[in-house]
C-alpha cells in the first residue's frame, strides 16, 4: 500500500514539472554580463571575479546576482556529479548482488551433490553392515557407531 502511495506521488509530480525543461537547463536569471559564458563563470577563481566585476562597474545588486548565478551553476555541478557518482556505486552493487546470488546458487547445488553423495554411501555402508551382519562377519567398533 505505501509502494502505491509513493508511485502516485511520484506521478503527480513529474505531471507538474514543465516537460521542455530539463535539470540543468532550468532558467536562471539573465546574466548581468553577457560576455561572460557559465563555463567561465564556473571555472573564474572568486578572486579573479571579484576584479572583474569591480573593474567592469557594475552595481551591488548586479555583483549580488552573478555570485549567485555562479553559486547555482557550481551547485548544479556538484548535484550532477553526485548523481552520476551514485548512478555507479548503484550498477557496481547490482552487480555484486548478482554475483553473490550466482555464486548462492552454485554453493545450493553443490551442497545438494554432497547430500546425494552422502546418502548414496550411507546406503552403502548399510548394506554392507547388514551382509555382515548376516554372514556374521565381525565389524570393527568404530564402524558401529555410523
Amino acid at each position: 500500500m505505501p509502494q502505491d502511495i509513493k508511485r502516485e506521488r511520484k506521478s503527480t509530480q513529474s505531471m507538474m514539472r514543465p516537460k521542455s525543461i530539463h535539470w540543468n537547463e532550468a532558467p536562471l536569471s539573465p546574466c548581468p554580463i553577457p560576455d561572460i559564458s557559465d563555463d567561465e563563470l564556473v571555472s573564474i577563481t572568486v578572486r579573479d571575479l571579484n576584479r572583474t566585476l569591480k573593474m567592469r562597474g557594475l552595481t551591488r545588486e548586479e555583483i549580488v546576482r552573478m555570485k549567485q548565478r555562479r553559486r547555482t551553476l557550481k551547485n548544479r555541478g556538484y548535484a550532477a556529479s553526485c548523481r552520476i557518482k551514485r548512478i555507479e556505486q548503484k550498477d557496481e552493487l547490482e552487480t555484486e548482488k548478482s554475483q553473490e546470488w550466482r555464486d548462492m546458487e552454485l554453493m545450493h547445488e553443490e551442497t545438494g551433490r554432497l547430500q546425494e553423495e552422502v546418502d548414496s554411501l550411507r546406503h552403502k555402508y548399510e548394506a554392507l553392515r547388514k551382509f555382515a551382519i548376516s554372514k556374521k562377519i565381525p565389524l570393527p567398533p568404530e564402524l558401529d557407531v555410523l
